[in-house]
C-alpha cells in the first residue's frame, strides 16, 4: 500500500518515494511552532541590521544552511515584521529557497503568515510549493489552521495535495479533527486505501486514542487493516499484543503479516517466546526477517537471560547479514535498530562487527553508536 504524504518516514523500509516527498520532509519540521516573543520587532535599528544580514546571506549560494537558519531565527524573532522580506524569496528559482521561505513564514505564527501560506495551497501551484506550505502551516498553533486545512481539502482535487492535507490533518490536535475523521472513515465514498492511510497517520502522530484504531484491525478491507497495523506499530500498549499475534493465523498475505509483526512487537504484552515461535513458523523469508526484528523489541523488554541467549543464537546472525547485505539503506537501518533494541551481548558484538566490515561510512557510524548505547545499558 502506498502511504500518503509523509508516511514513508514512519516506516523502517526507507523505500525511495518520489523526490518531491522526501525533499519536502527533509526541509520541514512537524513540531509545534513557538510564537514570537517580546517586542524586539519594534526596534527599527535592530530590524534593519538583521534585514541587511539576511539579504547578504541570501546571495551566498555556497552557504545555504546558514541562510536558512538565520531566516528561521529572523522570522521567530520579528514575527509579522519579517514577512515583507521573506516574501521576496518566494519567487526564487531554486526550490529549496522557496521551501525554506515558506517554512520560515509559518514560524512567525501570525495571521498574516497564515494567509500567505493559504494562498499557496491550491491545485494551480506546483506540488513542491503547495505541499511545503501545507506542512509548514500544520505546525502553526492557531485553531484556525485546522479549519483552513479542512476547507482546502474540500476544494482541491490533486491526489498528492489531498494526501498532504490529510496527513497534515492527522498531526493536528485530535480534538480539532475528531468530528471530521469520524465522518471520513465512516463514509462509503472514501476509498479504503485512503482510509487505511489516514488510520496509519493518526497512529503515527499519536493524536488519536488507540481505541479508535483497534476496531479497524479486524476490518474486512485489507487496505484498512494494513493502515491499522501500521498505526499500532507506532503505539506501545499493554493490552493488544495477544490480539495482534492472533491475527497471524488470519492474514495469509506475507506483506500484511510483515505489518502484523511490527505492530505486535511494539506492544508491551507481546512475549519473546511468542515472537520466537512465530518467526520459526514463518515461511516467507521477508516476513521472517520482520518477525525477527520484532522479536528483538520483545527481548529488549525482557529480563530473562534465556530469552537473550535464544535471540542471540537464532536471530542476531540473520539481522546482521541483512544490515550488511541488503541494498536498501532503510532496511539496513531497521536491522541495526532491531539489534540495538534487543540489548544483548550478541547484538552488541554484531553491531561492532558491522561497523568494522561495512563499506558505508554512515552505516558504520550508526552501528558503532548503537553498540555503544548497548554497552552503556548493560553495564
Amino acid at each position: 500500500m502506498g502511504g500518503i504524504w509523509g508516511i514513508a518516514s514512519r516506516e523502517h523500509e526507507g523505500h525511495g518515494k518520489d523526490g518531491v516527498r522526501s525533499n519536502v520532509k527533509q526541509l520541514t519540521t512537524r513540531q509545534p511552532i513557538n510564537p514570537p516573543k517580546g517586542e524586539t520587532s519594534k526596534n527599527g535599528d535592530d530590524l534593519e541590521s538583521r534585514l541587511e544580514c539576511i539579504r547578504a546571506l541570501s546571495q551566498d549560494k555556497k552557504n545555504k544552511i546558514l541562510f536558512f537558519q538565520e531566516l528561521d531565527r529572523f522570522c521567530k524573532e520579528f514575527g509579522v515584521d519579517s514577512l515583507a522580506l521573506v516574501k521576496t524569496f518566494l519567487n526564487d528559482p531554486e526550490w529549496d529557497v522557496r521551501c525554506a521561505s515558506l517554512r520560515a513564514i509559518a514560524l512567525t505564527d501570525t495571521r498574516e503568515g497564515r494567509e500567505i501560506l493559504t494562498g499557496f495551497i491550491r491545485d494551480e501551484v506546483p506540488i513542491e510549493d503547495s505541499a511545503q506550505a501545507t506542512i509548514a502551516m500544520g505546525g502553526m498553533s492557531s485553531l484556525e489552521v485546522t479549519q483552513v486545512l479542512l476547507q482546502k481539502l474540500n476544494g482541491v482535487t490533486g491526489k498528492e495535495l489531498r494526501g498532504c492535507l490529510l496527513d497534515t490533518l492527522t498531526d493536528r490536535p485530535y480534538e480539532q479533527t475528531s468530528g471530521f475523521f469520524a465522518g471520513y472513515l465512516a463514509s462509503p465514498d472514501v476509498p479504503d486505501e485512503e482510509k487505511g492511510e489516514v488510520i496509519s497517520g493518526l497512529g503515527f502522530h499519536q493524536t488519536a486514542p488507540v481505541e479508535l484504531i483497534v476496531p479497524y484491525i479486524s476490518n474486512a478491507s485489507e487496505e484498512i487493516r494494513m493502515g491499522a497495523y501500521q498505526a499500532m506499530a507506532a503505539r506501545s500498549d499493554a493490552t493488544y499484543g495477544q490480539m495482534l499475534m492472533g491475527r497471524l493465523q488470519v492474514e495469509q498475505d506475507p506483506a500484511v503479516r510483515q505489518k502484523v509483526y511490527e505492530a505486535a512487537g511494539a506492544q508491551l504484552d507481546t512475549l519473546p517466546y511468542q515472537m520466537s515461535t512465530a518467526a520459526s513458523q514463518e515461511s516467507d523469508p521477508v516476513a521472517k526477517l520482520r518477525a525477527k526484528r520484532a522479536w528483538g523489541m520483545t527481548v529488549g523488554r525482557s529480563q530473562s537471560s534465556q530469552d537473550q541467549r535464544v535471540f542471540g543464537a537464532q536471530a542476531v546472525p540473520a539481522l546482521a547479514q541483512e544490515a550488511l547485505n541488503n541494498p536498501d539503506p532503510g532496511e539496513q537501518r531497521a536491522a541495526l535498530q532491531a539489534l540495538a533494541f534487543s540489548r544483548t551481548d550478541e547484538a552488541r558484538s554484531a553491531l561492532v562487527k558491522i561497523s568494522q566490515e561495512t563499506t558505508s561510512p554512515r552505516l558504520s557510524k550508526l552501528a558503532s553508536g548503537l553498540a555503544m548505547q548497548i554497552t552503556t545499558k548493560t553495564k
